[in-house]
């Protein structure tokens, strides 16, 4: 995919065109036209060499003259770096719904991508290579010309296996090549020898050799396979994100590629644009679809951040750049093979190593036992080939790895990125998922519901008591009384001194002179006043799941004011997830302990933490860890910034495309359902690679100690090898099924 606009394609002066022998005959390949490839518009690679072009009418030609697949349905030209616009100004959102709504339409869809096909005569290769391979055991069929063909057979196999090997390129969640050609190389040299010297076990060496040159290929091609579609979509994401960026030189938009950008610089995104970097919002307020292949839509605004790959449907932002190339979040486990999910994962790692480590050692003790055993020079060759082959199983590397690319293609499909590979595996690891009460699974936009005088006050004189204490107090809580007192007319006490207490309340001094004390029990009696005449009331209330707020005048007691906050849409589902996960959720918050009870009953969770203070909650957080486990807090950076801090794996809402700082894992949407996702898939992802690894292990382990204890034939390695292949395969094509 071209990384260059085409209209800065053309040879600058000064500059050499690309020489022949580089593959371009001076110039492009389609119109004659001299092309210097760095910045050409356009690539594509055949048969090992790179083809430079200056335009997409010049790459479709050469397609068609090649026998190609056309990309005519894709459009690749882009606007030319400089254009002159009007001056750029930022209004207001229009009247719309609120920040986060169900789209009234299915986003832009994403274009297909031109994946390179192999040629077919690829596949021919194959093909007549399993099929010498399987024919030296049947040759017995055809009499004295057996003698004859099962060399040549077998040579046949080796030649296409290694073609294969040799000449397609490597995928870098595979172990070496050298784990599959050095043992298979091995045996047909060993059934060479054998031939060679008569031995008189030849006939079972060159059955082993064309055996194992045959299952090789077939694991190769079942391993191609069924990754096949991950290739395809993670070439889709990535030409999906390959989109110009624009940057404003006074009035001017001057575009750039988003490798080019470096942190802190600004960019510019209209309406039907798509952004091509991680970014955070200076200026200017849109809705978008906030990530690709999202079913929503939000409005950011200044503060807010935006990811690679979200739409801007209509508005306007400014942005400053917070990530760009690979580094950027929805690329950054995808594409680069240092980094990428299926490679850089521990378990991925492990077994990788392990394979690529155990081969030499299987082989050595295969082939010990065999010398010990009196064998001759060419039979313990073979046998040592045989041990690696049996222990050194593609298959379990390739489709561990396959099932981390399918876990985290789902994640980016939510809208759910993790730091790095680290994190991943981290939060499959997660056995306790602790949940922010107010704002995570209640909806933060509580209710007053009943005001209780204590005495002769008023409902209306304890209400403007509570809003003018209140009124510089960004709680929850003290947004829904002034927004109660705005409401029916009540106009806020001049409270003074004014002292806010965190997590706890307001004390302060009223119009008419007297101590004012608005919050909850615990700064009743650090306040030393008395609320026990309320106990019953208070108990009450608190059992319905409502908070109550204190509000006292002078020493006493004045009343009581209930607010009632609703459930988020989706707490049930998230909590439901973490529970399907055998992830314990533990319901974190300020509120008293019935309320909390109340809530957590609500949603199905029986550990619940309460009246912990906002300063608290980082303890709190650590003390839960303090037994071994592996502790996730879900909640807003804002607000929940402590916890996640703590945390073991921090799940942060709402921040994709920010600068990660602690947190692991980040949310794209505010839904709860995404935060808990983030946590129960790569559970199952690693669940599904440990079961991956016994499958494809236990036939391979098999055969080994068959062949090492000398009660199986030498053929038995290279057959348990396919047959653990195909049984891992059927096992991630099951679990790839949606439920």
């Amino acid at each position: 995919m071209s990384n260059a606009s085409e209209t800065t394609a053309q040879l600058t002066p000064g500059m050499e065109s690309v020489p022949p022998e580089q593959g371009q005959g001076g110039g492009c390949p389609g119109c004659g036209a001299p092309l210097d490839p760095i910045r050409a518009g356009h690539v594509a690679i055949f048969e090992g060499r790179f083809h430079y072009f200056c335009k997409s009418a010049c790459k479709q030609s050469f397609l068609r003259e090649q026998g190609r697949p056309s990309e005519d349905d894709v459009e690749t030209q882009r606007p030319p770096p400089v254009v002159a616009e009007e001056p750029v100004t930022f209004g207001s959102e229009p009247d719309g719904p609120p920040s986060r709504v169900r789209a009234k339409r299915p986003p832009v869809p994403l274009e297909d991508p031109i994946v390179e096909i192999a040629p077919r005569w690829w596949n021919a290769i194959d093909v007549v290579g399993v099929a010498c391979g399987t024919l030296v055991p049947a040759v017995e069929l055809l009499g004295a010309v057996a003698e004859i063909a099962r060399l040549p057979l077998a040579l046949a196999a080796w030649i296409a296996l290694a073609l294969r090997l040799g000449l397609r390129p490597r995928d870098a969640a595979d172990p070496h090549p050298l784990v599959v050609a050095l043992p298979t190389t091995g045996a047909t040299g060993a059934a060479c020898w054998a031939v060679a010297i008569h031995d008189p076990h030849e006939v079972g060496l060159l059955v082993f050799a064309a055996v194992s040159c045959a299952s090789a290929i077939v694991v190769e091609v079942l391993v191609e396979r069924a990754r096949a579609r991950i290739v395809r979509e993670r070439a889709r994401i990535e030409r999906a994100l390959d989109v110009p960026v624009h940057t404003l030189a006074g009035d001017l938009r001057v575009e750039h590629d988003t490798g080019d950008l470096k942190p802190g610089e600004a960019i510019i995104v209209d309406e039907g644009e798509l952004v091509g970097v991680d970014a955070t919002v200076v200026g200017g307020e849109a809705r978008v679809v906030p990530w690709l292949g999202a079913a929503i839509e939000q409005v950011r605004r200044e503060g807010d951040a935006v990811s690679a790959g979200a739409r801007v449907l209509s508005g306007r932002l400014r942005a400053t750049t917070t990530w760009a190339g690979s580094d950027r979040a929805w690329i950054r486990l995808l594409t680069p093979s240092a980094t990428r999910i299926d490679v850089a994962s521990p378990t991925a790692h492990g077994v990788r190593l392990t394979v690529e480590r155990g081969t030499p050692v299987a082989a050595a003790l295969v082939g010990v036992a065999a010398f010990a055993a009196n064998s001759t020079a060419a039979e313990v060759l073979a046998a040592a080939c045989a041990g690696a082959i049996a222990f050194g199983a593609k298959a379990a590397c390739s489709l561990v790895a396959l099932h981390y690319s399918r876990a985290h293609l789902e994640c980016l499909a939510n809208g759910i990125t993790y730091r790095d590979a680290r994190a991943f595996e981290r939060a499959a690891s997660t056995d306790i998922a602790v949940l922010s009460a107010r704002g995570t699974v209640l909806r933060g936009e509580p209710e007053i519901v009943a005001i209780e005088p204590m005495g002769a006050a008023e409902p209306e004189r304890i209400l403007s008591l509570a809003a003018g204490a209140e009124t510089t107090s960004v709680d929850p809580n003290a947004s829904a009384v002034v927004r109660a007192a705005r409401m029916r007319g009540v106009r806020p006490d001049h409270v003074r001194n004014a002292t806010a207490h965190a997590g706890l309340g307001i004390a302060g001094v009223a119009s008419n002179g007297d101590r004012l004390v608005v919050g909850g029990r615990g700064l009743m009696l650090e306040q030393k006043i008395g609320v026990a005449v309320t106990d019953a009331r208070v108990g009450e209330l608190e059992s319905q799941g409502r908070s109550v707020l204190f509000v006292a005048l002078g020493d006493r007691l004045a009343g009581i004011i209930a607010l009632q906050d609703g459930l988020r849409p989706g707490s049930r589902a998230a909590v439901q997830r973490l529970l399907d996960a055998h992830i314990e959720p533990v319901l974190l918050g300020g509120e008293a302990r019935e309320t909390c009870k109340t809530i957590g009953h609500a949603l199905d969770i029986d550990h619940v933490r309460p009246e912990v203070l906002p300063a608290e909650r980082g303890a709190e957080v650590r003390a839960l860890s303090e037994g071994g486990n592996v502790v996730a807090v879900i909640g807003h950076p804002a607000s929940d910034d402590g916890a996640l801090g703590a945390a073991d794996v921090a799940v942060a809402m709402g921040g994709a495309g920010s600068t990660p700082g602690e947190w692991s894992v980040v949310v794209a949407s505010d839904d709860v359902r995404d935060a808990a996702l983030a946590l129960a898939i790569p559970h199952v992802a690693r669940d599904r690679a440990r079961a991956a690894i016994v499958i494809a292990a236990v036939p391979g382990v098999l055969a080994l100690l068959a062949i090492g204890f000398g009660v199986g034939p030498l053929a038995v390695a290279p057959l348990a090898a396919l047959v653990g292949a195909a049984a891992v395969i059927a096992h991630a094509r099951e679990a790839g099924r949606p439920a």
